[in-house]
C-alpha cells in the first residue's frame, strides 16, 4: 500500500460521482488527508482564501463556468506557491499534460490511471515531485497516440464498445477520449473528426469493419 503523510487536499470536479471517488479512494488509502471539494474555480478561490491555503489542489481540466482547471491553477501558482497542484482530465492528453507542466502545475493525472497510480502520483507530487504521464511528451500531429488509434478504429466502423475491448479501456474513457478529439480538431461528429484527422495526415485509414 502506498501511504501519504497528513495532508489538505482539495477537490475541484463539477462531477459528483468522480469526486466522490476521489475522497473515497484517499480514505482508504490516505485516511489521514482531509479532503475538500468544490465543483467550480471560484467556489476552489473562495475555500482556499478561507482556509488560508491547502497542501494539494487537484483540479479537473473541465469545469464550469468561465475558468477551466488550468486558469484556475495559474492563479493557485500565484496565490499558494507552496501547494501542490495537479491538474486532472479525463484523457491521457500529451500536449494538455505539456500545458499543465507550463503554467507551473505539479502534476496531471489521466482519470483512466488504476488507483494504485494515482494514489503514487499524489504521493510524488506531496513530497514535491512533479508527476506526470511518461508518454506526456509524446504527442505528434495534434493528437495522443492513444487518440489516434481510437480514430483509426472509428474509421473502420468499430463501436465504442468494440474499441474499448481492444485497447483494454472502459467506454467512458473512450468518451472522454472523443470529447477531447471534438475539442482540438474542432469537429462536432465522429466522421468530421476522422475526415480532418486523415486530411491532416494524423491517422491511416483501413478497410471498414462490414
Amino acid at each position: 500500500m502506498v501511504i501519504i503523510e497528513r495532508a489538505e487536499v482539495l477537490i475541484v470536479e463539477d462531477h459528483p460521482l468522480y469526486s466522490d471517488g476521489v475522497v473515497s479512494l484517499l480514505a482508504r488509502h490516505a485516511p489521514q488527508v482531509r479532503c475538500q471539494v468544490a465543483a467550480d474555480a471560484p467556489s476552489a478561490l473562495g475555500a482556499l482564501m478561507q482556509n488560508g491555503g491547502v497542501d494539494l489542489v487537484l483540479a479537473d481540466h473541465r469545469l464550469p463556468g468561465v475558468m477551466d482547471g488550468l486558469a484556475l491553477l495559474e492563479q493557485v501558482v500565484r496565490m499558494y506557491p507552496t501547494a501542490g497542484r495537479v491538474l486532472m482530465s479525463g484523457s491521457d492528453d500529451a500536449q494538455l499534460a505539456a500545458r499543465a507542466r507550463a503554467i507551473g502545475a505539479m502534476g496531471y493525472l489521466p482519470k483512466s490511471l488504476e488507483p494504485s497510480a494515482w494514489i503514487a502520483a499524489l504521493r510524488s507530487v506531496l513530497a514535491g515531485e512533479p508527476w506526470f504521464p511518461p508518454h506526456s511528451a509524446d504527442a505528434a500531429g495534434g493528437l495522443t497516440p492513444r487518440q489516434r488509434r481510437i480514430l483509426e478504429r472509428i474509421a473502420c466502423g468499430q463501436t465504442n464498445k468494440l474499441i474499448a475491448r481492444e485497447l483494454g479501456i472502459t467506454e467512458r474513457t473512450i468518451k472522454y477520449h472523443l470529447a477531447e478529439i471534438f475539442e482540438r480538431l474542432g469537429a462536432s461528429s465522429r466522421a468530421e473528426a476522422v475526415a480532418r484527422a486523415s486530411a491532416q495526415g494524423w491517422i491511416a485509414l483501413r478497410e471498414r469493419v462490414a
